[in-house]
């Protein structure tokens, strides 16, 4: 979407844009932003830490909801990416931390050969990492198991991205689910912001919502405003007002309908909240006497969010057909998931006979629920040093790293994971994210959501390449061998 160049907000919008992903960049570029473990590994292997190396970033699991597999959706790049690359780091602030690293800090060391390797290369106070990125564009749907993005550079610098990077777990699962409540429902499901540790969280994860199933509707004002293309704010009553004209001198039924009745006569439309009192009775009452005491309006239906959703949805819409009220809008909560909705969806086929097109569903803590690392797995893991495939091996299924400098093609209905330089038939699937250090990825969220849409349900399984089989059968053979044998010397005697 093309800005108006008279839009009176463009340009506080663009600065708050640049504000939420500089919000992201690592506390001002500070390099403490990793694990410690990063200092004492490199510090301890210095010829090691300076060499190229591969790491690949791979999800092992999927997120474990019905209809999705272990499909996966990629999203998140512009505000990952912004953790390290947002824009240079400076020199000043690397030899800052490296002085606090060695003189004051619990574990004192720096790798100081592999930093200034790096300050050895380049000139004046800005900074760039010379890391190379390579993944899948935002959009593109893949198998858990498949390594999503891959990073090239010295082994030291790129190794301190693992923090970040691993944080890919949030958009992903969020794309995700985004796609799974798109195909339970075609009406939007809003995300609102109360559940959200902080804003940059709720942003981050809209974002990645719109590009895995275009859901638009949200309570927080700020996405709007930043996104408008993107993002439509939809809001109506609270139990807050709906609760503040109770006195103990008055009935419940009463105070409920007066609150109803002035919002509906202020804001002319409204999903009116029933269940301050009880859902069933003295809510069904009231929202009934208040939606026929505004003929003046089409716009006002009902919002159930306690008890028996379902009932409750087919009870609404046979009162209001009783009295010949046409369809109003019903949105059920309460928890609401894609599966909650298709059961819902389907007790109204099943009492009505016909199809929910009242039927609005409102998902509030769906979109935070095992929203973590553990959900996928995020695992990011050293590949290769110098032309030495890497391997981290282990005894549980699915924890084995593939080694290599890897890409990712499509052939056909698969994925095959291959070696950067083999030759294999397929698509390219992977594209360059950045290039020493500097961001190049720039598709719209549209462009995303787009690859979405195409990609979801399209392929069948994902292989590796010849070579890339042959190394992880020639080092699976390697540890067989060799832990038969050490197996044998260390048995009780």
């Amino acid at each position: 979407m093309t800005a108006r160049t008279d839009d009176p907000f463009l340009a506080k919008r663009l600065a708050m844009r640049e504000e939420f992903f500089g919000k992201m960049f690592l506390l001002g570029g500070f390099i403490g932003g990793t694990d410690t473990y990063k200092r004492t590994m490199w510090t301890a292997v210095p010829d090691i830490a300076v060499e190229r190396a591969g790491y690949s970033l791979a999800f092992r699991k999927g997120i474990g909801e019905e209809g999705a597999g272990k499909q996966l959706i990629m999203a998140g790049h512009e505000a990952m990416l912004a953790q390290w690359f947002h824009r240079p780091l400076k020199r000043s602030d690397i030899e800052l931390a490296r002085r606090w690293f060695l003189e004051q800090s619990a574990v004192r060391a720096f790798p100081s050969e592999a930093w200034d390797a790096l300050l050895d290369t380049q000139h004046g106070e800005e900074i760039f990492l010379p890391v190379d990125i390579w993944g899948f564009p935002g959009g593109q749907t893949f198998f858990a198991g498949v390594p999503c993005l891959f990073f090239e550079g010295p082994g030291a610098i790129v190794s301190y991205l693992e923090p970040a990077m691993c944080r890919y777990f949030a958009p992903v699962i969020q794309a995700t689910k985004a796609r799974l409540m798109k195909l339970a429902t075609p009406r939007d499901a809003e995300f609102g912001l109360r559940s959200a540790p902080l804003e940059l969280n709720n942003l981050t994860l809209l974002l990645a919502r719109y590009v895995g199933g275009r859901g638009q509707l949200t309570s927080n004002d700020t996405a709007e405003f930043l996104y408008p293309e993107l993002f439509k704010s939809i809001g109506t009553i609270g139990h807050e007002m709906m609760c503040s004209s109770q006195s103990l001198d008055r009935s419940l039924a009463e105070a409920e309908y007066e609150m109803m009745d002035r919002f509906v006569t202020k804001m002319g439309s409204a999903s009116l909240l029933c269940d301050l009192v009880d859902a069933e009775t003295v809510g069904l009452e009231n929202a009934l006497r208040v939606i026929r005491a505004h003929p003046e309006t089409d716009r006002v239906g009902v919002r159930v969010d306690s008890g028996d959703i379902a009932a409750q949805c087919v009870l609404y819409f046979q009162k209001m057909t009783a009295l010949g009220i046409p369809p109003r809008i019903i949105v059920f909560e309460d928890e609401v998931s894609p599966e909650a909705v298709k059961h819902v969806y389907n007790i109204f086929r099943e009492k009505t006979g016909l199809e929910p097109t009242m039927l609005f569903p409102g998902a509030g803590g769906y979109w935070w629920k095992l929203v973590h690392r553990d959900t996928v797995a995020a695992a990011f893991k050293r590949t290769a040093t110098a032309d030495r495939p890497n391997v981290k091996f282990s005894n549980s299924p699915g924890k084995e790293s593939l080694g290599g400098y890897l890409r990712v093609l499509e052939a056909g209905k698969w994925m095959v994971v291959a070696e950067a330089n083999e030759k294999v038939t397929g698509t390219p699937l992977y594209v360059k994210l950045v290039d020493q250090g500097r961001i190049v990825y720039r598709e719209s969220f549209d462009e995303q959501a787009d690859r979405a849409d195409r990609t979801w349900g399209k392929y069948e399984s994902w292989e590796l390449s010849p070579h890339v089989n042959d190394v992880m059968t020639r080092f699976r053979t390697m540890r067989q061998t060799e832990t038969a044998a050490a197996r044998l010397r260390v048995a009780p005697a």
